[in-house]
């Protein structure tokens, strides 16, 4: 028991001197170990990362603002509760059934850009080139300033049934998808809508990450319409990862480093059954 214990301390101080060096730069998403499951344990891990590989995270209240299940099929949710330092961040029972709705809120996180380059990297990777020139034409500093994040995760999951939609958990930035990827689909393309602040989001950027089980990675992307929709193609047995990001500037003092930028960040995890098309 004593060496549990220590262990627990141990990787707890070791998540909290390593998840912030810049992770802003990677995705976070929830990693279900069964998206399908006949049973009411639901387990799932917090993952920081890249190209849909990363580190997993402990569950820690200080770090986060919401963190709930969802049913798809009724107008209930539950809290998401567990003890400091647990991984996977999500062990828990549910009395919910069919399609539920994993929905995580973070707190803010601050990230330092020593260099002016590692910023133009990621607005580039992220859509968001105007920002190099907005950056220089408000005279901000190309060095030593700060960004702050948060991050919106939602995982799609079966249980006991495939019965259910995807819906607006209030979010303020999250994708929903059309179709129940859980129940037989007419056509090998999902659709699905990016909402910022409860509305359709145009015009930005969605990274797609899909994979089957110890399988090469398949990465493309695709930019919202007009109405904040997208549609992709999706093949039987693989697991997806949605991710999108929104950047713009904030009221800050450089010179107190206090941020100057802000970005927030939506993923959704899913995935097909072998059998739905």
């Amino acid at each position: 028991m004593f060496t549990k214990v220590r262990l627990r301390i141990l990787y707890i101080f070791l998540l909290l001197t390593t998840y912030s060096i810049n992770s802003n730069t990677h995705e976070f998403w929830i990693e279900p170990s069964q998206y399908q499951s006949k049973d009411s344990l639901i387990t799932a891990h917090l993952r920081v990362g890249q190209e849909f590989q990363g580190m997993a995270l402990m569950y820690n209240p200080k770090d986060f603002k919401s963190f709930k299940i969802l049913s798809g099929t009724k107008n209930k949710k539950e809290k998401v509760k567990g003890i400091l330092g647990d991984v996977p961040a999500i062990e828990t029972k549910t009395d919910l059934e069919n399609l539920l709705i994993i929905y995580h809120e973070t707190t803010d996180k601050l990230v330092n850009y020593k260099k002016f380059e590692k910023f133009e990297d990621f607005v580039k990777e992220k859509g968001y080139q105007n920002l190099i020139n907005l950056h220089k034409d408000k005279g901000f500093p190309e060095s030593n300033f700060v960004e702050s994040y948060r991050r919106y995760a939602k995982s799609l999951i079966a249980i006991k049934g495939n019965d259910g939609n995807d819906k607006k958990t209030g979010l303020l930035f999250e994708f929903v998808l059309d179709q129940n990827p859980y129940k037989a689909l007419d056509s090998n393309q999902i659709t699905a809508t990016l909402y910022y602040k409860k509305r359709p989001l145009k015009n930005n950027l969605v990274t797609i990450f899909s994979k089957y089980k110890n399988s090469k990675l398949a990465i493309s992307s695709i930019r919202t319409d007009d109405k904040g929709k997208f549609n992709f193609k999706i093949e039987p047995g693989k697991e997806y990862l949605l991710d999108s990001v929104v950047i713009h500037p904030v009221k800050g003092n450089p010179e107190k480093k206090e941020p100057i930028w802000h970005s927030v960040w939506a993923s959704t995890t899913f995935l097909v059954p072998e059998n739905n098309l």
